[in-house]
């Protein structure tokens, strides 16, 4: 099929019309009738409901219409379509989720992240896991900046909310079944509606996802890169009072799907196919996951209202097992057992006085976040001898487990001096006790243990004041503008995956930035369009990177021997020309280096002026809606969204095998709702033009390991719906 170049898509997003991602259901009459005005989007991110257009932060809002008409069915779908927002395309695992704000991300899964992720106001602490299925959304919010006067823990680049519908009193029911190539299996089912008149309400959802694997792997002789997924949710809301609702929420997730295959870049007899992996590891996955939470929120008064979230979940992925090399060869082998367990509890005070209203909160996460890792791997590249022989390989079982106890206190308030000016203060107390326990033994090649155990443990309290000021000025009711300076906070840890008793029980320091963001938000045209635009500066210090040290030569280190500044704008749109047709689309530019990174690549190897990972020059995105004026039953809406994105490193020594070239995709969807609006079938189909460009890369000399990863290729699916 005829291929398109990353120019031809700048060009075909570029003409999509400057619009954006937050829209709403449906379009709100304009007042001279001719043509519709954009809808107005309501947001929680400031902890109460506000406009988006008069919320002083840089917000990406997508309503239930733009995640129907995109099909985006999980967190993954949103990649490409928020400005300066990196959510990795490929993953080590279909629930496991890596991203990169602004800049500056959390490449490795298993360490804690710097974008906060919430469901449904309960944050989720580790990046295994937190790649979250779609059911039944009310809305996704991204929140770009640090958010620590806000939000709970780790949100130094910012946080993503996805909420969900809570049951009402009115029975509502829907269920979607999908089929599609490489065997695609989609079910997704919700049923609500009251208990008790008034009183009590309930909801339960389900999602099937399966497909078959979309890469051939020869050694196995079988297809790899599959995904068997099942989810459930239930709901029960008690309302026995106008001011009283408390909320039970009930999450289990079975994923059976495979490990990532990777696709090496030395194949046999000097050929390369991107749909090929010769490891020789079975790609074996068990992960169940269960979560339930507890959402108390009573109006005190007229203007002050108390909200309570209690929440216990966690994970045991046991086992998983993967080849880090792609190749038929024991060159990098790893089978693991993760289990994490965590408990929350939030309690926020939000009032309104006058020309003054405020959120406040009170934190705590207790959490028990245990790896045993069984690795083993070539020396070096040179060796020829057979995979058996002992003398070539390294071999070690770490385990490790790390106690987290975190409290915080947090708070803002937002002065409304005049009628145009308002000021916000806020101010974030954390404090984390860690606690880590080491054992590092020696194995043969069936995994025995050989040698002597080494063990230790450590211990170290991290605590900050980060805070936060800005200002707003209302120019106009379609104009307002807002700046901000705020402090953000990762905190401090011990490396999960040192060897050594010494490196393991040695505490890294906290990562900080400094923030400087400002905004203008415009409606435009009798509120026909939106426009929206961000610009920041982001000064890093303390960086917590992987780095070699002159004085544990052969050993990776886990530490802050890094230093960035990150700068950037964002420009987000949505334009409604007509009641039939509507345009978003979205431009991100962002400048993101390290200032300083010392021996990166082994020690006198520095990347100091080289790109921060996953951080394209330029991300781009557009789509479109238009219901189709075609005389049959019922009506037709086509959905269109394309996505480009520069070239990308993901590794810090940015060297030509590190690099994912610039690329883009095209994604698409036909909805025809029958006469009876309760039935719908919607023909959606991904990476329409079958762009096949690596998106990640890994490349270790060391060793010889050199895979890439590619994107699934273009995938079709028919779902038929119904809504009650």
């Amino acid at each position: 099929m005829p291929k398109f170049r990353s120019r031809d898509l700048l060009l075909l997003s570029s003409s999509l019309a400057m619009a954006g991602t937050a829209q709403a259901a449906e379009p709100a009459s304009s007042a001279d009738g001719a043509a519709p005005a954009v809808e107005q989007v309501i947001v929680t991110a400031e902890r109460r409901a506000t406009d988006l257009q008069k919320t002083a932060i840089a917000i990406s809002a997508f309503g239930q219409q733009v995640l129907a008409d995109r099909k985006i069915d999980n967190i993954r779908d949103l990649s490409g379509q928020i400005p300066n927002l990196s959510i990795s395309r490929v993953t080590i695992s279909h629930t496991t989720q890596t991203y990169a704000l602004r800049g500056v991300g959390e490449a490795d899964p298993i360490q804690e992240p710097v974008l906060a992720v919430y469901v449904d106001d309960v944050y989720i602490p580790r990046q295994i896991g937190s790649m979250v299925e779609f059911n039944d959304l009310e809305r996704i919010e991204v929140l770009r900046g640090p958010q620590g006067t806000l939000y709970g823990r780790n949100s130094s680049a910012g946080a993503l909310r996805i909420i969900t519908r809570d049951p009402s009193q009115n029975l509502r029911a829907k269920a979607e079944v999908g089929l599609g190539n490489y065997g695609a299996v989609d079910v997704r089912a919700l049923i609500e509606g009251p208990l008790v008149a008034d009183k009590l309400s309930g909801s339960l959802s389900y999602i099937h996802h399966e497909r078959d694997g979309i890469t051939f792997d020869p050694t196995l002789n079988h297809d790899v890169n599959r995904i068997d997924l099942d989810a459930f949710r239930a709901k029960l809301r008690w309302t026995p009072t106008e001011r009283l609702d408390a909320q039970l929420t009930l999450n289990a997730l079975r994923d059976r799907s495979d490990t990532r295959s990777y696709i090496p870049v030395n194949q046999p007899g000097g050929t390369f196919r991107n749909d090929r992996s010769y490891a020789e590891v079975e790609p074996v996955q068990d992960l169940d996951q269960i979560s339930g939470s507890l959402r108390v929120q009573y109006e005190l008064s007229e203007h002050l209202k108390l909200k309570s979230i209690t929440a216990y979940g966690g994970f045991n992925l046991n086992p998983v097992a993967y080849d880090n090399d792609g190749e038929a060869a024991l060159i990098q082998k790893n089978l693991i057992h993760y289990n994490d367990q965590y408990a929350t509890q939030e309690v926020q005070l939000n009032g309104e006085f006058g020309d003054v209203t405020f959120t406040s909160g009170l934190f705590y996460l207790h959490e028990r976040f245990f790896v045993q890792r069984d690795g083993y791997s070539r020396r070096n590249a040179q060796n020829t001898d057979p995979v058996t022989t002992p003398s070539n390989y390294g071999f070690a079982r770490a385990h490790n487990i790390t106690n987290t106890d975190a409290y915080a206190v947090f708070g803002e308030a937002t002065w409304k001096a005049t009628d145009r000016l308002s000021l916000t203060g806020g101010l974030r107390w954390t404090n984390e006790e860690k606690d880590f326990v080491f054992d590092n033994k020696v194995l043969n090649l069936a995994g025995q243990v050989v040698g002597q155990s080494i063990a230790g443990q450590a211990d170290k309290t991290f605590s900050a004041i980060t805070p936060k000021v800005s200002a707003q000025y209302q120019w106009s009711d379609e104009v307002l503008q807002y700046v901000t300076w705020s402090k953000g906070f990762k905190s401090g840890g011990f490396d999960n995956r040192a060897t050594r008793l010494d490196l393991a029980t040695r505490p890294f320091a906290p990562e900080n930035v400094d923030s400087y963001e400002t905004g203008l938000k415009t409606e435009l045209f009798d509120r026909r369009a939106r426009l929206n635009l961000a610009a920041f500066y982001n000064d890093y210090k303390d960086l917590q990177v992987s780095y070699s040290d002159p004085a544990y030569p052969g050993n990776s280190i886990r530490g802050n021997a890094g230093k960035a500044h990150t700068y950037g704008v964002e420009i987000e749109g949505d334009v409604r020309p007509t009641e039939r047709l509507g345009l978003q689309a979205s431009v991100g530019y962002l400048f993101a280096v390290y200032d300083k990174y010392r021996n990166a690549g082994g020690v006198g190897v520095n990347a100091d002026g080289h790109r921060l990972l996953n951080s394209p020059r330029w991300s781009l995105s557009g789509g479109l809606t238009y219901d189709v004026p075609i005389e049959i039953p019922g009506s037709v809406r086509l959905g269109l969204n394309a996505q480009w994105q520069g070239k990308a490193y993901f590794n810090a020594l940015q060297r030509p095998q590190d690099k994912a070239p610039a690329q883009g995709f095209l994604n698409g969807s036909i909805t025809w709702t029958t006469p009876d609006p309760r039935w719908a079938v919607q023909l959606s189909g991904r990476n329409l033009l079958d762009s096949d460009k690596p998106v990640s890369a890994t490349y270790t000399p060391s060793t010889g390991v050199y895979y890439r990863n590619y994107p699934d290729p273009r995938t079709f699916l028919v779902t038929l719906k119904y809504a009650l």
